[in-house]
Parts: C-alpha cells; sequence; structure tokens
C-alpha cells in the first residue's frame, strides 16, 4: 500500500510538472514577442534612415544631372555661336577679298536686325550689339593687320586705304557709344541707324575703288596667301573674344 501511495505521489508531481512547462515556455515566448516590439521602432527607424539618404543621393544625382545638361547646353550654345562666325571655313584656297566681302554680307545682316529692334527689346538689342561687337572687331583687325599694309605702299591704293583707317575708328567709336546707352534710350536706335550708313559707306568704298586696286596690284596668288592668312587671325580672334 505504501508503495503504491509512493508511485501515486510521483505521478502526481510529474503531471504537475509537465502542466508547469508550457508556462514557462509560454513566458519565454512572450519575452521574445516584448523583445521584438522593443526592436521593431530601431528596425524602422533604420529603414527610414536608409530611405532618406537614398532620397538625398538620389536628388544630389538629379542634382549633378541638371548641372551637367546646362554646362552642355551652355557650352553647345558656345559651340554654335562660334561655328556661325567662322562660317569662313573654305577648305579650299579663297582669295582675301571673297573673305572679306563674306564678312561684309554678315554686319549688313546684323545691322539690319538691329535697326529693326525698338526699345522694348532690351535682351535683343543687347545680345545684337555683343554680337556686332565681336564680329566688327575681327573684321577691321584682319583688314588693318593685313590687307591695309599690304596695299598701302602702292600708290593707286595708299589714299583709300588711309581712309579706311578713319572710318574704323568712327566705327568703333559709335559702337562704344551704343555700349554705354540703355537699349531702352530713344536715341540707342538712331545711334545705331548711323553706324549703319557709316559701315554700309565703308563697304561701298572697300568693294569698289580699294578691291579694284587690290586685285591689280596683287597676283592670286598673293590674294590667296593673304586670305589664308585671314583665316587663321579671324579664327583666333574669335576663340578669345
Amino acid at each position: 500500500m505504501a508503495k503504491t501511495r509512493a508511485k501515486t505521489k510521483r505521478g502526481a508531481v510529474k503531471r504537475a510538472a509537465s502542466k508547469r512547462t508550457p508556462l514557462k515556455r509560454s513566458t519565454k515566448s512572450s519575452a521574445r514577442t516584448r523583445s521584438r516590439k522593443r526592436q521593431t521602432p530601431k528596425s524602422k527607424s533604420g529603414k527610414t534612415a536608409k530611405l532618406r539618404s537614398k532620397r538625398r543621393s538620389h536628388s544630389s544625382k538629379s542634382t549633378l544631372a541638371s548641372a551637367a545638361g546646362a554646362v552642355g547646353r551652355a557650352i553647345g550654345r558656345t559651340v554654335a555661336i562660334v561655328t556661325e562666325r567662322t562660317s569662313w571655313g573654305t577648305g579650299g584656297r579663297v582669295d582675301a577679298i571673297e573673305l572679306l566681302e563674306s564678312d561684309h554680307r554678315r554686319l549688313e545682316e546684323l545691322l539690319k536686325k538691329g535697326e529693326e529692334t525698338t526699345a522694348r527689346a532690351v535682351k535683343g538689342r543687347t545680345e545684337l550689339l555683343d554680337t556686332l561687337t565681336i564680329e566688327l572687331n575681327a573684321h577691321e583687325l584682319i583688314e588693318e593687320k593685313i590687307l591695309y599694309p599690304a596695299l598701302k605702299p602702292h600708290a593707286e591704293a595708299k589714299d583709300i586705304v588711309l581712309e579706311g583707317y578713319q572710318e574704323h575708328h568712327v566705327a568703333d567709336v559709335l559702337v562704344k557709344e551704343l555700349h554705354g546707352m540703355a537699349r531702352s534710350d530713344e536715341r540707342w536706335g538712331p545711334k545705331l541707324k548711323v553706324l549703319k550708313e557709316s559701315i554700309e559707306h565703308h563697304i561701298g568704298e572697300e568693294e569698289g575703288e580699294m578691291f579694284r586696286a587690290a586685285r591689280s596690284v596683287l597676283s592670286r596668288a598673293e590674294l590667296e596667301e593673304l586670305g589664308a592668312r585671314m583665316e587663321a587671325m579671324k579664327a583666333d580672334a574669335l576663340r578669345r573674344a
């Protein structure tokens, strides 16, 4: 009987122990759950930080891409302007007179556009005057440094060459005054018109008396040599402008 009671008692203890075990597991499980809950905000915070970092990186890339695009467009515009200005690119042997006549047509075109502007076209007048100044300076440079010195020693061309220097000076003074005036000034348009008439008169005399004299005193080979020097000097002047 005593043995039976002892067995019964041990069985009861085991059953009690088996009933308590799930409670311990439950407690451990609950602890892990609470631990996960405590860690969750940190995990979300980490993800948020990573997301913000990615957004900043994307924004930086977008800014750099935008800046690069702007630089590319600026370079493209500059190249286009230089290409237009150096449209002499003949690739062959062309004499100095033909090149200067091409310049004359370009200057006439710019002056005509300027004359057609109004006082309200402030930006347009500024851009046009800047372009006109650069191209006029380059044109005067190659005439004064290459053509005029080649013609001045010849009696039939000396007087018209000396007059050409003075007409360049008058044009330079008018251009300087135009730069010093507000583009909306009522006197700006009339002053540009005076410049236009002065340059047109100068072109008429060059393409008449001066160029006839040049063809009579200079050989075809000499004119082509002068033309090659003009192309190089003008290209250099426009790159520096």
